[in-house]
């Protein structure tokens, strides 16, 4: 089956298409159109920005079809004031409502990250989704474990992080750790690309992040069970992840207890421009 289909009665090889293929697959024929460099099939990534660019619907790709793709105009999208507002607005949430997360909207929410960017379109991230105090809880109990491990064996990161501080805290029954969120979001990908996966995964999770407040929700990033997870058996157990899986990132989501009314202020841009940059020092 041929890569790409073109209706020429629409086509009117502009070149776009061609212009915007981020592996150089197709070339631009003058009588027929975009074609397929001989050979080349075999590269697309399915990315779609092929069909997507062509404002006449006339290009369509087997592997990102242009019956799966949503039309949409400039115009709903938000303008720049509104989207800088937006983006301001974002706020890391740790209290939150006593309030189960409906799973229907767990799964709307997780649909967002099917879209963020990846590396060569590769996608392959998964999520686990837990839910409840019990079993969150649980986590918790297995993370203060691991920190007291570490401050026993007084590494670097115990204090760095102030370990022994938030172990006292969940001691004395304050959750300083998953926060009692009632959803605890793990994103996992396949152990062989684990490393390059950091980074979709964090460009996804923050997908979440950004998404979140459009269905009443908050979230934080559960940065010392994530930790945990790189290297603490026990907690990989009870996750219960394949074995051929490692755990990318974890985001704590849920209905937050409290609502922010103002946009606080963060440490100035710092930009130099290259041109305006003095000579690179020299060697020793």
């Amino acid at each position: 089956m041929a890569l790409i289909r073109v209706d020429r009665d629409k086509c009117d090889k502009d070149g776009a298409c061609v212009e915007v293929c981020p592996l150089g697959i197709l070339a631009l024929d003058e009588e027929k159109g975009p074609v397929t460099r001989p050979g080349s099939a075999m590269l697309c990534i399915g990315c779609g920005h092929c069909v997507a660019v062509c404002p006449h619907g006339a290009l369509d790709n087997v592997k990102n079809p242009l019956q799966s793709q949503v039309p949409y105009e400039r115009a709903e999208l938000p303008d720049a004031r509104a989207a800088f507002t937006f983006l301001r607005a974002r706020r890391s949430v740790r209290r939150y409502l006593d309030r189960p997360v409906p799973r229907e909207t767990t799964r709307q929410l997780l649909e967002i990250a099917r879209f963020a960017p990846s590396g060569h379109n590769s996608q392959g991230l998964s999520y686990l989704a837990v839910e409840g105090r019990e079993a969150i809880g649980e986590m918790t109990v297995l993370v203060t474990e691991w920190m007291r491990r570490l401050i026993r064996e007084k590494h670097p990161i115990a204090r760095s992080f102030h370990m022994e501080a938030i172990v006292k805290f969940c001691e004395s029954g304050d959750d300083r750790i998953l926060r009692n969120a009632p959803l605890v979001i793990v994103a996992m990908a396949p152990k062989t690309v684990e490393q390059i996966a950091q980074i979709s995964t964090c460009l996804a999770l923050e997908y979440v992040e950004l998404y979140a407040p459009a269905l009443g929700l908050g979230t934080c990033w559960a940065g010392y069970a994530q930790a945990c997870a790189r290297e603490y058996a026990p907690l990989l157990k009870y996750l219960k992840l394949p074995a051929d899986r490692a755990v990318t990132g974890m985001l704590m989501a849920g209905f937050p207890k409290y609502h922010y009314h103002r946009l606080p202020e963060r440490n100035p841009l710092d930009l130099v421009w290259f041109d305006e940059m003095g000579s690179a020092p020299s060697g020793p």
